[in-house]
Protein backbone atom coordinates (compact mmCIF):
# COMPACT_ATOMS: atom_id res chain seq x y z
CA UNK A 1 0.00 0.00 0.00
CA UNK A 2 2.94 2.27 0.70
CA UNK A 3 4.26 1.59 -2.59
CA UNK A 4 1.38 2.22 -4.65
CA UNK A 5 1.03 5.59 -2.85
CA UNK A 6 3.83 7.40 -3.31
CA UNK A 7 3.29 8.27 -6.95
CA UNK A 8 -0.10 9.41 -6.21
CA UNK A 9 1.48 11.59 -3.63
CA UNK A 10 4.08 13.29 -6.07
CA UNK A 11 1.59 13.53 -9.00
CA UNK A 12 -0.37 15.31 -6.77
CA UNK A 13 2.76 17.63 -6.00
CA UNK A 14 3.79 18.06 -9.49
CA UNK A 15 -0.13 19.09 -10.36
CA UNK A 16 0.14 21.72 -7.53
CA UNK A 17 3.33 23.01 -8.66
CA UNK A 18 2.05 23.05 -12.28
CA UNK A 19 -0.91 25.21 -11.38
CA UNK A 20 1.28 27.33 -8.45
CA UNK A 21 3.64 27.99 -11.36
CA UNK A 22 0.89 29.29 -13.92
CA UNK A 23 0.03 31.78 -11.51
CA UNK A 24 3.18 32.62 -10.59
CA UNK A 25 4.45 33.32 -14.08
CA UNK A 26 1.29 35.59 -15.36
CA UNK A 27 1.50 36.97 -17.24
CA UNK A 28 3.27 36.15 -20.33
CA UNK A 29 1.87 38.11 -22.89
CA UNK A 30 -0.28 40.88 -23.33
CA UNK A 31 -3.83 40.87 -22.33
CA UNK A 32 -6.38 41.04 -24.59
CA UNK A 33 -9.45 42.65 -22.86
CA UNK A 34 -13.05 42.37 -24.57
CA UNK A 35 -15.93 44.96 -24.14
CA UNK A 36 -19.33 43.62 -25.75
CA UNK A 37 -20.19 46.95 -26.08
CA UNK A 38 -19.73 49.85 -28.82
CA UNK A 39 -16.59 51.93 -28.42
CA UNK A 40 -17.23 55.43 -26.33
CA UNK A 41 -19.63 54.12 -24.64
CA UNK A 42 -19.25 54.09 -20.11
CA UNK A 43 -17.41 50.34 -20.56
CA UNK A 44 -15.28 51.56 -22.78
CA UNK A 45 -14.45 54.95 -21.00
CA UNK A 46 -13.57 53.43 -17.79
CA UNK A 47 -11.91 50.53 -19.21
CA UNK A 48 -9.13 53.11 -20.81
CA UNK A 49 -9.29 55.40 -17.74
CA UNK A 50 -7.89 52.31 -16.05
CA UNK A 51 -5.71 50.84 -18.53
CA UNK A 52 -2.93 52.70 -17.47
CA UNK A 53 -3.15 51.93 -13.77
CA UNK A 54 -4.00 48.02 -14.88
CA UNK A 55 -0.74 47.78 -17.33
CA UNK A 56 1.49 49.31 -14.31
CA UNK A 57 0.21 46.49 -12.17
CA UNK A 58 0.20 43.72 -14.32
CA UNK A 59 3.51 44.35 -15.84
CA UNK A 60 2.03 44.14 -19.40
CA UNK A 61 -0.04 45.93 -21.90
CA UNK A 62 -3.69 45.62 -22.17
CA UNK A 63 -5.01 45.45 -25.83
CA UNK A 64 -8.57 46.76 -25.68
CA UNK A 65 -11.23 45.37 -27.99
CA UNK A 66 -14.70 46.53 -28.56
CA UNK A 67 -17.17 44.12 -29.60
CA UNK A 68 -20.55 45.27 -29.55
CA UNK A 69 -22.53 42.86 -32.14
CA UNK A 70 -25.24 40.81 -30.65
CA UNK A 71 -25.79 42.60 -27.85
CA UNK A 72 -23.12 41.11 -25.65
CA UNK A 73 -23.12 37.67 -27.00
CA UNK A 74 -19.96 38.17 -29.75
CA UNK A 75 -18.02 39.14 -27.36
CA UNK A 76 -18.95 36.59 -24.60
CA UNK A 77 -18.94 33.86 -26.98
CA UNK A 78 -15.13 35.18 -27.81
CA UNK A 79 -13.74 34.76 -24.13
CA UNK A 80 -16.16 31.52 -23.97
CA UNK A 81 -13.98 30.05 -26.53
CA UNK A 82 -10.54 31.77 -25.24
CA UNK A 83 -7.99 29.61 -23.52
CA UNK A 84 -8.71 29.85 -20.20
CA UNK A 85 -5.29 31.02 -19.29
CA UNK A 86 -5.92 34.75 -18.23
CA UNK A 87 -4.91 35.95 -21.32
CA UNK A 88 -8.07 37.09 -22.16
CA UNK A 89 -10.68 39.00 -20.05
CA UNK A 90 -14.19 40.51 -20.99
CA UNK A 91 -15.38 43.66 -18.52
CA UNK A 92 -19.11 43.69 -18.73
CA UNK A 93 -22.15 44.62 -16.32
CA UNK A 94 -23.95 41.99 -14.71
CA UNK A 95 -26.89 43.34 -15.33
CA UNK A 96 -26.52 42.91 -19.42
CA UNK A 97 -25.58 39.19 -18.43
CA UNK A 98 -28.95 39.10 -16.55
CA UNK A 99 -31.16 41.12 -19.06
CA UNK A 100 -29.81 39.29 -22.10
CA UNK A 101 -30.12 36.04 -20.61
CA UNK A 102 -33.88 36.48 -20.22
CA UNK A 103 -33.91 38.10 -23.26
CA UNK A 104 -33.26 35.62 -25.36
CA UNK A 105 -29.85 36.09 -26.38
CA UNK A 106 -28.51 33.45 -24.14
CA UNK A 107 -29.39 30.07 -24.19
CA UNK A 108 -27.44 29.67 -20.90
CA UNK A 109 -26.83 31.46 -17.66
CA UNK A 110 -23.03 33.29 -18.89
CA UNK A 111 -22.46 34.36 -14.77
CA UNK A 112 -22.25 30.45 -14.30
CA UNK A 113 -20.17 29.07 -17.30
CA UNK A 114 -17.67 32.04 -17.35
CA UNK A 115 -14.97 32.55 -14.68
CA UNK A 116 -15.58 35.58 -12.35
CA UNK A 117 -12.32 37.29 -11.75
CA UNK A 118 -13.26 40.87 -9.87
CA UNK A 119 -16.02 43.12 -9.60
CA UNK A 120 -14.96 46.73 -9.79
CA UNK A 121 -17.56 49.47 -10.01
CA UNK A 122 -21.73 49.76 -9.24
CA UNK A 123 -23.25 52.33 -11.29
CA UNK A 124 -26.84 52.95 -10.93
CA UNK A 125 -28.45 52.75 -14.59
CA UNK A 126 -31.98 55.00 -14.87
CA UNK A 127 -31.65 58.57 -15.01
CA UNK A 128 -34.55 60.41 -15.89
CA UNK A 129 -33.77 63.25 -19.13
CA UNK A 130 -35.10 66.09 -21.22
CA UNK A 131 -33.80 68.34 -23.56
CA UNK A 132 -33.81 71.61 -22.71
CA UNK A 133 -36.25 72.64 -24.77
CA UNK A 134 -38.76 70.23 -23.07
CA UNK A 135 -41.81 71.49 -22.12
CA UNK A 136 -41.62 69.24 -19.23
CA UNK A 137 -39.33 70.98 -16.14
CA UNK A 138 -40.16 68.42 -13.53
CA UNK A 139 -40.83 65.03 -13.40
CA UNK A 140 -44.27 65.90 -11.66
CA UNK A 141 -44.61 67.79 -15.03
CA UNK A 142 -44.24 65.21 -16.99
CA UNK A 143 -46.21 62.55 -14.74
CA UNK A 144 -49.41 64.51 -15.44
CA UNK A 145 -48.94 65.17 -19.21
CA UNK A 146 -48.23 61.31 -19.49
CA UNK A 147 -51.93 60.76 -17.08
CA UNK A 148 -53.58 63.04 -19.45
CA UNK A 149 -52.23 61.40 -22.59
CA UNK A 150 -52.13 57.43 -21.86
CA UNK A 151 -50.11 55.58 -24.71
CA UNK A 152 -48.49 58.95 -26.33
CA UNK A 153 -45.38 60.13 -24.56
CA UNK A 154 -42.63 58.08 -25.61
CA UNK A 155 -39.23 57.01 -23.37
CA UNK A 156 -35.56 56.10 -25.88
CA UNK A 157 -33.52 53.31 -24.01
CA UNK A 158 -30.61 51.26 -25.14
CA UNK A 159 -32.09 48.05 -26.53
CA UNK A 160 -34.98 46.04 -26.72
CA UNK A 161 -35.99 43.47 -23.73
CA UNK A 162 -33.41 44.54 -21.36
CA UNK A 163 -33.05 46.96 -18.41
CA UNK A 164 -34.19 50.08 -20.12
CA UNK A 165 -37.68 48.70 -21.56
CA UNK A 166 -37.83 47.11 -18.20
CA UNK A 167 -37.66 50.08 -16.21
CA UNK A 168 -39.79 51.93 -18.27
CA UNK A 169 -42.73 49.27 -17.58
CA UNK A 170 -41.68 49.54 -13.59
CA UNK A 171 -42.31 53.38 -13.87
CA UNK A 172 -45.43 52.91 -15.60
CA UNK A 173 -46.55 50.76 -12.69
CA UNK A 174 -44.98 52.92 -9.97
CA UNK A 175 -46.03 56.13 -10.97
CA UNK A 176 -50.29 55.01 -12.57
CA UNK A 177 -48.90 56.53 -16.14
CA UNK A 178 -48.77 54.76 -19.97
CA UNK A 179 -45.28 55.24 -21.15
CA UNK A 180 -44.44 53.63 -24.99
CA UNK A 181 -40.86 52.71 -24.50
CA UNK A 182 -38.64 53.37 -27.61
CA UNK A 183 -35.48 51.13 -28.31
CA UNK A 184 -32.22 52.28 -29.85
CA UNK A 185 -29.13 50.77 -30.51
CA UNK A 186 -27.04 52.28 -27.86
CA UNK A 187 -26.93 55.35 -25.35
CA UNK A 188 -25.62 57.62 -28.40
CA UNK A 189 -28.55 57.06 -30.94
CA UNK A 190 -30.68 57.19 -28.05
CA UNK A 191 -29.44 61.10 -27.34
CA UNK A 192 -29.41 62.14 -30.49
CA UNK A 193 -33.12 60.84 -30.43
CA UNK A 194 -34.11 62.79 -27.12
CA UNK A 195 -32.42 65.58 -28.41
CA UNK A 196 -33.85 65.80 -31.83
CA UNK A 197 -37.53 65.87 -30.22
CA UNK A 198 -38.25 62.55 -31.05
CA UNK A 199 -38.85 61.00 -28.23
CA UNK A 200 -40.27 62.79 -25.13
CA UNK A 201 -37.22 61.63 -22.72
CA UNK A 202 -34.58 59.11 -21.99
CA UNK A 203 -33.48 56.63 -19.69
CA UNK A 204 -29.44 56.49 -19.30
CA UNK A 205 -26.47 55.88 -16.86
CA UNK A 206 -25.60 58.83 -15.17
CA UNK A 207 -21.96 59.33 -16.47
CA UNK A 208 -23.49 59.99 -20.22
CA UNK A 209 -25.91 62.46 -19.14
CA UNK A 210 -23.47 64.67 -16.72
CA UNK A 211 -21.50 66.15 -19.75
CA UNK A 212 -24.98 67.59 -21.59
CA UNK A 213 -26.49 68.57 -18.36
CA UNK A 214 -23.67 70.79 -17.20
CA UNK A 215 -23.67 71.99 -20.78
CA UNK A 216 -27.04 73.76 -20.77
CA UNK A 217 -28.06 71.09 -23.35
CA UNK A 218 -30.66 68.81 -21.32
CA UNK A 219 -32.08 68.46 -17.92
CA UNK A 220 -32.25 65.48 -15.55
CA UNK A 221 -35.26 64.90 -14.45
CA UNK A 222 -34.83 61.81 -11.71
CA UNK A 223 -31.80 60.10 -10.83
CA UNK A 224 -31.88 56.16 -9.70
CA UNK A 225 -30.04 57.08 -6.13
CA UNK A 226 -31.27 57.26 -2.14
CA UNK A 227 -28.76 60.47 -1.96
CA UNK A 228 -28.53 63.18 -4.65
CA UNK A 229 -25.31 63.35 -6.33
CA UNK A 230 -22.44 65.87 -6.19
CA UNK A 231 -22.05 65.74 -9.88
CA UNK A 232 -25.67 66.64 -10.58
CA UNK A 233 -26.78 68.24 -7.45
CA UNK A 234 -30.23 69.83 -8.70
CA UNK A 235 -31.65 66.72 -10.08
CA UNK A 236 -34.00 65.31 -7.61
CA UNK A 237 -33.85 61.52 -6.49
CA UNK A 238 -35.94 58.92 -6.91
CA UNK A 239 -36.25 58.52 -3.04
CA UNK A 240 -37.45 61.80 -3.03
CA UNK A 241 -40.02 61.42 -6.04
CA UNK A 242 -41.71 58.09 -4.63
CA UNK A 243 -39.79 55.74 -7.05
CA UNK A 244 -37.76 54.59 -4.27
CA UNK A 245 -38.87 50.81 -4.52
CA UNK A 246 -37.38 50.79 -7.85
CA UNK A 247 -34.11 51.28 -6.74
CA UNK A 248 -32.95 47.50 -6.08
CA UNK A 249 -33.29 47.03 -10.00
CA UNK A 250 -31.39 50.01 -10.99
CA UNK A 251 -28.28 48.42 -9.89
CA UNK A 252 -25.51 47.82 -12.52
CA UNK A 253 -22.26 46.05 -11.05
CA UNK A 254 -19.50 45.75 -13.36
CA UNK A 255 -16.19 43.44 -13.53
CA UNK A 256 -13.88 41.58 -15.31
CA UNK A 257 -14.65 37.64 -16.41
CA UNK A 258 -12.33 34.88 -17.61
CA UNK A 259 -13.23 31.79 -20.07
CA UNK A 260 -14.87 28.49 -18.26
CA UNK A 261 -12.28 27.18 -16.25
CA UNK A 262 -9.46 29.30 -15.56
CA UNK A 263 -7.37 27.79 -12.32
CA UNK A 264 -8.86 29.61 -8.92
CA UNK A 265 -5.22 30.67 -8.22
CA UNK A 266 -4.78 32.38 -11.42
CA UNK A 267 -7.79 33.62 -11.21
CA UNK A 268 -7.01 35.31 -7.43
CA UNK A 269 -3.84 36.36 -9.08
CA UNK A 270 -5.60 38.49 -11.21
CA UNK A 271 -8.20 39.80 -8.72
CA UNK A 272 -5.42 40.56 -6.70
CA UNK A 273 -4.05 43.02 -9.62
CA UNK A 274 -7.06 44.64 -10.46
CA UNK A 275 -7.30 45.63 -6.62
CA UNK A 276 -4.00 46.78 -6.66
CA UNK A 277 -4.34 48.74 -9.91
CA UNK A 278 -7.95 50.12 -8.52
CA UNK A 279 -5.87 52.08 -5.42
CA UNK A 280 -3.09 53.58 -7.85
CA UNK A 281 -3.28 57.29 -6.98
CA UNK A 282 -3.74 58.12 -10.72
CA UNK A 283 -6.49 56.75 -11.25
CA UNK A 284 -8.43 57.14 -7.80
CA UNK A 285 -8.13 61.06 -8.81
CA UNK A 286 -9.73 60.20 -12.10
CA UNK A 287 -12.75 58.06 -10.62
CA UNK A 288 -13.74 60.54 -8.32
CA UNK A 289 -13.55 63.52 -10.78
CA UNK A 290 -14.25 61.90 -13.94
CA UNK A 291 -15.85 58.75 -14.31
CA UNK A 292 -18.42 59.26 -11.50
CA UNK A 293 -18.40 55.36 -10.44
CA UNK A 294 -18.86 54.23 -7.16
CA UNK A 295 -15.83 52.21 -7.09
CA UNK A 296 -16.92 48.90 -5.48
CA UNK A 297 -13.98 46.12 -5.14
CA UNK A 298 -15.07 42.21 -4.65
CA UNK A 299 -12.83 39.33 -5.15
CA UNK A 300 -13.34 36.29 -7.11
CA UNK A 301 -16.35 34.34 -4.83
CA UNK A 302 -17.74 37.15 -4.03
CA UNK A 303 -18.67 38.27 -7.43
CA UNK A 304 -19.53 35.01 -8.56
CA UNK A 305 -21.98 35.08 -5.33
CA UNK A 306 -23.11 38.78 -5.92
CA UNK A 307 -23.77 37.58 -9.62
CA UNK A 308 -25.77 34.87 -8.04
CA UNK A 309 -27.79 37.20 -6.05
CA UNK A 310 -28.52 39.96 -8.33
CA UNK A 311 -30.05 36.76 -10.70
CA UNK A 312 -32.46 36.13 -8.08
CA UNK A 313 -33.68 39.60 -7.34
CA UNK A 314 -34.04 41.29 -10.97
CA UNK A 315 -34.49 37.51 -12.78
CA UNK A 316 -37.85 37.02 -12.50
CA UNK A 317 -38.62 40.77 -13.59
CA UNK A 318 -37.09 40.04 -16.36
CA UNK A 319 -38.57 36.86 -16.84
CA UNK A 320 -42.24 38.58 -16.47
CA UNK A 321 -41.12 41.16 -19.31
CA UNK A 322 -40.42 38.18 -21.60
CA UNK A 323 -43.99 36.65 -21.55
CA UNK A 324 -45.49 40.34 -22.09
Amino acid sequence: MKRRRVPVLVLGFLFLWSTLGVAADFPQKPIRLIIPYGPGGTNDVFCRAFQPAFEKALGQRILIETIPAGNTKVGTMELMNAKPDGHTLLFISTLSFVANYYGGIYGYKPWERLTAISQVVVQNSGLLEVREESPYKTWAELVKAAKENPGKLTCGGPGAGGFSELLVNEINEAAGIKVRYVPFAGSGPTQIAMLGGHVDFRTCEIPDAVPSIRAGKTRGLALPTQERSKALPAVPTYKELGLGQLLPICTAPRGFWGPPNVPSNLANTLAGIIEKAMKDPEFVKIAQDQLLYDMFYLPTEKMKAWAQDFDKLIGPKFAELVKK
